[in-house]
């Protein structure tokens, strides 16, 4: 990666004794030179008729934040790479110091952080340096929305939920985007988050137009986007759009996955149904190149992949597919004293299981952690550690009915918080389904 720092500068070396400046060199080129394709999935790491099964009672939880020091992030992608001192990259998005990231363009944006472990990292700083001491007012967005609001309207407020796939020694990201949120001059109603709107447009529950973007990075700082989306609805074609009542579209929280199996990339999301209410989850595919091809739909969008499935996030392992979701009907939520349950924590991590992608079988929610309202966003991860194969399930959690030390605006004492003030792990080996 062009950005890893090296101390060889710090040695000092006499005119007499020019070959400790090469040795130290050549030290840092073997150390910090980074050849990408070596870290690309070999067939041989699982094996592809695997069928893991994942029980109830086999999640190893860590209960500390793995990463925090932000006002508000969620969505932790992380990646694995061939470097000894920092093997694991991770990209995040949010609010960081402030609401909004003042002086950012858009809203939401998308950092970037490498890290000694699964709970040690830094994040890339404006000035080219990390930082580990939760600064985060010197931390840099590598991915923000678009200045040019007529060309790129549809990427000009919300840029976040990063997926992320290392293939060829390239980063192929896919990401959410959406436009300004919709507003009427003339409207006496306040324009106010989360909506930022003061007019509604019949089938755009949202108030604004969101979409899929790619973008590719060989350093995961330097990002170059698609020059068009890849899902968008075919309605939505300028801004502010024409009101379509049936309209099915606001395709985002994508995930990612290059199948090797049958050699084209697969793109979950989820998206809103006109008719069919709910948040849903669907399946686009592409033979193509990631940049220029084009991503179909695998299904028609009238019948969902999965029903009433947000964020969902998608492991391939061996054989069979997990799909994990902060799905609603979670009933086993609490409140305190004189206070009633939230909508937030109706929703909690559960997981979905599949043997060819496409038909779906729900499995059973996880409680969040102790002493944590509600778990949000779920990412995957697997990875080989302490000789055995571990499938980890990153997320975020909400303030909640927590108090905490961080000012946050909208909020009175004593109201349920929804911002996201930690990243978290579990984790579930990966062992083989027995048979009867």
């Amino acid at each position: 990666m062009n950005r890893l720092r090296s101390n060889a500068r710090k040695h000092r070396c006499s005119t007499n004794t020019w070959i400790c400046a090469i040795a130290v060199v050549l030290a840092f080129c073997r150390c910090h030179s980074l050849d990408l394709r070596a870290s690309e999935p070999r067939p041989d790491k699982l094996p592809p008729t695997l069928r893991p099964v994942l029980s109830p009672k086999g999640w190893e939880r860590h209960t500390l934040p793995a990463f925090a020091g932000f006002m508000h992030a969620y969505q932790p992608c992380v990646v694995e790479v061939p470097d000894a001192a920092f093997p694991y990259r991770m990209w995040f998005f949010g609010w960081i110091a402030d609401i909004g990231n003042i002086g950012v363009p858009g809203c939401d944006a998308i950092y970037f952080a490498r890290g000694r472990d699964l709970d040690d990292w830094e994040v890339y700083c404006k000035d080219g340096t990390w930082d580990a001491g939760k600064q985060n007012e010197k931390w840099a967005s590598v991915l923000h929305s678009s200045e040019d609001a007529v060309k790129h309207y549809y990427d000009t407020f919300h840029t976040g939920d990063p997926s992320v796939v290392l293939k060829d020694g390239v980063f192929h990201m896919a990401y959410s985007a959406t436009s300004q949120a919709f507003t009427d001059p003339k409207s006496p109603e306040p324009i106010e988050p989360p909506l930022f709107s003061n007019l509604a447009i019949a089938g755009y529950p949202s108030r604004m137009i969101q979409c899929v973007m790619g973008a590719t990075s060989t350093d995961g700082i330097h990002w170059k986007k698609t020059d068009r989306p890849l899902l968008i609805a075919d309605v939505d074609t300028k801004y502010p759009p024409d009101p379509c009542p049936e309209r099915v579209g606001d395709f985002h929280r994508p995930c990612l996955l290059w199948d090797d199996a049958s050699g084209r990339w697969k793109l979950f999301f989820d998206y809103y149904h006109s008719i069919q209410a709910g948040t849903h989850t669907g399946l686009a595919e592409n033979e193509g190149d990631f940049r220029t091809g084009r991503f179909e739909f695998a299904h028609s969008l009238d019948q969902p992949l999965i029903a009433h499935w947000p964020n969902p996030d998608v492991a391939k392992i061996g054989a069979r597919y997990f799909c994990f979701s902060d799905a609603p009907g979670y009933t086993a939520a609490t409140a305190p004293p004189g206070k009633e349950i939230s909508g937030w924590q109706h929703r909690q991590l559960r997981f979905a299981q599949s043997d060819d992608g496409l038909v779906w079988e729900k499995q059973y929610f996880i409680d969040p952690d102790p002493g944590i309202d509600a778990n949000h966003v779920p990412q995957t991860f697997v990875c080989r550690r302490e000789g055995k194969w571990w499938l980890y399930v990153f997320y975020a959690t909400q303030v909640g009915w927590r108090k905490s030390n961080i000012v946050y605006p909208f909020f009175r004492e004593g109201d349920y918080n929804w911002f996201y003030d930690q990243i978290r792990f579990m984790r579930h080996e990966i062992v083989e389904e027995r048979g009867p």
